[in-house]
């Protein structure tokens, strides 16, 4: 950067002395931090996502206010540094489409398709669970014959299927989600509400749209996490523009729902604030907190052959400890792996996975009474989305 921003963050200085493959010019030395930050991650986002979607691997971007100027920012994937001067010819972002003049093609590219990173080797569901979970990808798998063959399109003509996974943090969902595609044989497309949103008002509903055509051309699974951004209750007494973007978002994906021809998944901690308008288009699978046998039958599959662990191994005693989620045991198993490592001891004891599970559970915090209310009241999500969009220009208006 240009300068140094008073009570710049460790992100910034990395920036700043060449430890990030991206290069920001020109951001004055008053401007704030959080200004700053924010500016520099989402134009690199997006020349991650364009460079990513047209597979350029030397893509050179420059950004600029001015005609003719120093260019005000460079990125550059490959790493290498950007060259100054006025001379420089890279494309001025000014003569490139704008969010707005994008069709949905193009916005589909924003998403693009990855292999799935976990099976359903370890996933540990109880077994109503698993029987819903495995009846709504029956669906998917059974859809040639339900609705080619057996005429169903007559009645239903599209063929998609939706699931909503819901329950606390750390029980499966996401690992569930790449599960599914694994089981299907199809890469997985994953966003979240916040890659949806947008610089200017109205955009939202274009890139969800384009979301589920990448899904649809890439024949992949669709997974949407904190679903419960675009699924909550629409607002009823709309006055401000952000609460008309809140339920513009909402609406479309109730339409891109209904055109659906793929499979969706989607994930929330707080599936009681979804519209009633989403019940009868998604498939709801609840995952409870693990049980007993459930949290013995993790740290069994999250034990690798590998991991050199002592005869003192007891996975009754491992189960035991309770309130620990599937992702807290995953990361107690880490933990204890590290400390063992880093150490220079030989193996991991039954000592080492028993104190790095007590500690993941003293180190949570624990949210206050009047925190613990608002988290519960439906309306929390709704301002937060507001208060995030509102501060947002309007189109008119670009962003500086």
């Amino acid at each position: 950067m240009a300068g140094e921003l008073t009570g710049e963050t460790a992100f910034q200085r990395q920036v700043r002395d060449g430890l990030s493959p991206y290069e920001v010019r020109g951001i004055p030395a008053g401007a704030p931090d959080i200004d700053a930050t924010l500016l520099h991650t989402r134009l690199t986002d997006a020349v991650d996502r364009f460079s990513a979607g047209t597979g350029l691997k030397d893509l050179e971007v420059l950004v600029t206010t001015r005609q003719s100027a120093e260019p005000s920012y460079r990125f550059n994937p490959s790493g290498r540094r950007a060259a100054t001067g006025g001379q420089d010819r890279s494309p001025d972002l000014n003569d490139l489409p704008g969010d707005g003049e994008l069709d949905l093609d193009a916005r589909a590219t924003r998403f693009p398709p990855v292999d799935p990173l976990y099976s359903f080797d370890f996933l540990v569901l109880p077994v109503d669970t698993q029987r819903d979970l495995m009846l709504a990808v029956g669906v998917a798998t059974a859809r040639t014959q339900v609705f080619e063959e057996w005429n169903l399109r007559s009645i239903q003509p599209f063929a998609g299927v939706s699931i909503n996974l819901h329950g606390g943090p750390g029980t499966g969902k996401t690992l569930a989600a790449h599960a599914i595609a694994s089981l299907l044989d199809k890469k997985i497309i994953e966003a979240k509400y916040s890659e949806l949103e947008s610089k200017y008002q109205g955009e939202g509903p274009k890139n969800l749209s384009a979301l589920f055509r990448a899904a649809v051309d890439n024949d992949a699974v669709l997974f949407l996490d904190e679903a419960d951004a675009v699924m909550s209750q629409r607002l009823a007494n709309v006055t401000q523009g952000a609460e008309h973007a809140i339920n513009a978002m909402r609406s479309e994906l109730l339409m891109c729902l209904d055109r659906f021809d793929g499979l969706a998944v989607f994930a929330s901690n707080l599936a009681e604030s979804y519209d009633t308008a989403f019940d009868s288009r998604v498939r709801h699978v609840h995952f409870p907190d693990p049980n007993l046998e459930a949290r013995r039958e993790i740290w069994r599959r999250h034990i690798p052959a590998e991991l050199p662990v002592t005869a003192d191994l007891d996975l009754d005693e491992l189960a035991g400890i309770e309130g620990l989620s599937g992702r807290e045991i995953r990361r107690a198993v880490v933990d204890a792996a590290v400390d063992v490592s880093l150490n220079s001891r030989g193996a991991v004891h039954q000592a080492d996975l028993v104190r790095a599970a007590q500690r993941i559970k003293s180190n949570r915090i624990t949210p206050t009474r009047e925190a613990a209310v608002t988290m519960r009241e439906p309306d929390a999500v709704d301002r937060e989305i507001g208060a995030a969009l509102s501060s947002q220009p309007h189109p008119a208006s670009p962003a500086p």
